[in-house]
């Protein structure tokens, strides 16, 4: 009896960790559904229509009705496709972009990370390789070209993106996001000292997720669909998701980065620049590709070093 009673309790214990390992995952899918949701209905309001409002009240089942349908899709997998890593990439996408939430900055944590902007800077720079491979694996000539240019576009604004991080990181002394977050805890935020730079990260978040106006991956009049023009299915709405979760952490990232110190206050500034990003998807045409890249070797590359340089200069004098 008393080895049954010692089992049980360790089956419960062990069930109600992989539970408390998992659940922040599932809010993170959840959170994705219902952003989908929100851009939708802005991006009617701005178009002047409805968007979504008949499944549920309101519309507010439809992020499930979609992906209900979605996951119970027929998977069409191309003829001379390489079929194993084709199956592969989107999962892989999806729990990349899942896996930047460990690094959400907690007040108390079971477990710290030290180095976590550098541990983001190595995950983000993985998920090139999950597009890279997709666009390879289809065997079609559309699905390389998106992924040709999406690989190039992300390395090209990787640059300026570590840059930034770096600054932050100079002026704060410390890898470690909870203690960036503490900084900012009075009336001295980074935004404010930065405010130009935080500009510049806005533009190179919106480059680094493929988000409108650098939605060149997508370019349907070019490219069809881009690298996951031959996924469909439940594996289209991992590549989906995938998307949306990295946009979210963005966000929060901005807001712990540039107005951190209270949780409740960075929260406000990333649910402010989701916003933000939809307003700028309805609103702004899409740029021309030369011109992005441009941009992203020439006057993004040398501000964050200016800035640096300035700082450095104000600190020896």
């Amino acid at each position: 009896m008393v080895k049954f009673l010692f089992f049980m309790g360790m089956v419960i214990f062990w069930v109600i960790e992989i539970v408390t390992l998992f659940l922040p995952f599932i809010f993170v899918l959840l959170a994705v559904a219902f952003f989908t949701l929100l851009e939708r209905k802005l991006l009617g309001a701005i178009m002047l229509r409805k968007g979504p409002n008949k499944v549920g009240f309101m519309g507010l089942l439809q992020p499930f009705s979609d992906a209900g349908k979605l996951f119970c899709k027929e998977l069409v997998f191309p003829q001379y496709s390489n079929i194993v890593p084709f199956i592969i990439c989107p999962g892989f996408m999806l729990g990349l972009s899942l896996s930047f939430w460990i690094f959400y900055p907690f007040m108390s944590l079971e477990t710290l990370f030290m180095f976590g902007f550098l541990q983001f800077l190595v995950i983000s720079s993985m998920s090139v390789y999950g597009v890279m491979v997709a666009g390879w694996s289809s065997n079609s000539k559309y699905s390389l070209l998106g992924s040709v240019r999406s690989v190039a576009q992300s390395i090209s604004y990787e640059i300026p993106f570590m840059l930034l991080f770096f600054t932050v990181v100079f002026l704060g002394w410390s890898f470690f996001l909870q203690e960036l977050s503490i900084w900012q805890e009075g009336v001295m935020f980074f935004g404010t000292i930065y405010l130009f730079g935080v500009m510049e990260w806005v533009v190179c978040l919106l480059a680094e997720n493929n988000r409108a106006p650098f939605d060149f991956v997508e370019g349907e009049s070019e490219l069809v669909s881009g690298f996951n023009v031959e996924y469909s299915g439940g594996m289209f709405a991992m590549i989906f998701m995938s998307e949306y979760s990295s946009m979210m952490f963005g966000s929060l990232l901005t807001g712990v980065l540039f107005w951190g110190g209270s949780e409740v206050f960075f929260s406000v500034v990333c649910v402010f620049f989701i916003l933000f990003f939809v307003w700028v998807r309805g609103t702004y045409p899409r740029m021309r590709y030369d011109k992005l890249m441009k941009l992203g070797w020439t006057s993004f590359a040398y501000i964050p070093l200016v800035f640096i340089l300035f700082i450095m200069i104000i600190l020896l004098i």
